[in-house]
């Protein structure tokens, strides 16, 4: 093959691509609308319904997004679900799907505080069930409901707040790196991974952590009838099977969905309401226990 082909072919190849790139764009464009949330039901019945929101993944306030991604972080999605849910009268109670570590505290105390109100305005009750892992921040969101189930198989607890944090400065000391940070006060910099801690960087941060952990705790014995005993076994952090988190009062009841379904319809006052769940197209349609 000669290069006059060659040099034409590379051409043709050029003015594919380019085509193929306006196109894609355009997909994307597309891609980046997100859908509105469609009912679908899970368990047919009456005319009253039980609506599931589900807290899934690590908890946060807003998601990341480039070209290829648009999805709604957790507290978003629940804007989003509640939205809609306010427009339906019919919808008697709440069942919160639960399966997350937990995420961050700002925006777990955010979504604790979105179901609270909706729970208060409606003046219906809400029941958690926890299927795989209600821990941290999600435990967090779990104490808006009126009752907790949780799966055999599922932990919970974790009750506390990190201060993730690590110092690279003997790593730098080896490589001849210098810190050249430049700062505006003495504290500044507080948790710069470019030096080590001082015991009063480690004071002023131990004191956000602590402050932060008793309200967590505060919250914990306003929402669950924990004794003092409860208390000291909860406040150290550890996560727990259900069966230990019933045992200190994290949770209410060990089961399953039906266990949940069935604590609702008696605190609700229903008889087999219909169970829906608000999805986007081209989410899972599968059941209670599936992944969007």
């Amino acid at each position: 093959m000669n290069r006059h082909m060659i040099g034409w072919l590379l051409v043709l190849l050029g003015v594919l691509l380019c085509q193929g790139c306006a196109f894609i764009s355009v997909d994307l464009a597309n891609l980046m609308q997100i859908q509105p949330f469609e009912e679908r039901v899970l368990q047919p019945g009456t005319k009253d319904k039980v609506l599931v929101i589900e807290i899934l993944g690590i908890i946060r306030t807003t998601a990341g997004r480039d070209v290829f991604n648009s999805k709604q972080g957790t507290l978003e999605r629940i804007d989003s679900v509640i939205e809609k849910a306010e427009k339906d009268k019919n919808i008697k109670g709440i069942i919160l799907k639960i399966d997350s570590p937990g995420g961050g505290y700002t925006a777990s105390d955010l979504v604790f505080r979105k179901i609270e109100s909706y729970k208060n305005t409606r003046e219906i009750p809400v029941v958690a069930c926890i299927t795989d892992s209600g821990t941290s921040g999600a435990y967090m969101v779990a104490l808006s409901a009126d009752h907790i189930v949780a799966l055999p198989s599922a932990v919970v607890g974790n009750v506390g707040v990190i201060l993730p944090s690590i110092s690279l400065e003997g790593l730098m000391d080896k490589l001849g790196i210098d810190n050249q940070t430049i700062k505006s006060g003495k504290f500044k910099d507080t948790g710069n991974p470019l030096r080590d801690m001082s015991e009063e960087d480690k004071g002023i941060l131990t004191d956000i952590v602590m402050e932060f952990q008793h309200n967590f705790l505060q919250r914990v014995t306003e929402k669950r009838p924990v004794t003092e005993e409860d208390l000291a076994i909860i406040s150290d952090g550890r996560v727990m099977t259900s069966t230990v988190g019933m045992k200190y009062h994290v949770i209410d009841e060990v089961g399953y969905f039906e266990e949940a379904l069935a604590k609702m319809e008696t605190l609700a006052g229903l008889e087999k309401p219909t169970v829906i769940i608000y999805r986007r197209e081209g989410e899972n349609k599968g059941g209670f226990y599936s992944w969007p």
